[in-house]
């Protein structure tokens, strides 16, 4: 009996390190990947202004591809991050109104919302009242930022 009470307690201790290994594996999958913060510069953004976004990544995938998007659509192609924990993109908005960032690495994403401008016109010409963007919410600015890029281009 001395030999089955410990070929028991052997297999407690074993199923105990077990599931304390299983808990650590659970836990790891947050320092897998970390999009750590996102940034465009310069402030007052315009359509047709380049601008840099950069984010910083870390954690134990940093040297995984990272991907841009603005308001769901892909901006460039992957970055591989250089230096190590950054990876930055250019970025020319085509567009007014809201545009959503978004930095993908991993399993980790990270946005950021950059309200952009109708570009100065510089010259002496009317721009409509189509872009006044009377609507309200988000639809109204929306449509009037889309009636605006129409009417405003010519």
């Amino acid at each position: 009996m001395t030999s089955l009470s410990i070929t028991r307690r052997g297999a407690g201790v074993g199923i105990t390190a077990l599931a304390a290994a299983a808990v650590t594996v659970l836990a790891a999958p947050s320092a897998y990947a970390a999009v750590q913060s996102v940034s465009v510069e310069g402030s007052n953004h315009k359509v047709g202004t380049t601008y840099t976004i950069t984010a910083e990544v870390g954690g134990a995938s940093g040297g995984l591809l990272v991907y841009f998007s603005d308001n769901g659509e892909f901006i460039g192609g992957p970055k591989v991050p250089w230096p190590p924990g950054s990876a930055t993109i250019e970025w020319k908005p085509s567009t007014p109104g809201q545009h959503i960032l978004t930095v993908e690495q991993g399993g980790s994403t990270k946005s950021i919302v950059v309200e952009v401008d109708k570009a100065s016109s510089g010259g002496s010409g009317s721009s409509g009242s189509a872009s006044s963007g009377s609507g309200t919410g988000s639809a109204g600015k929306l449509l009037g930022g889309l009636l605006g890029g129409l009417l405003g281009s010519s």
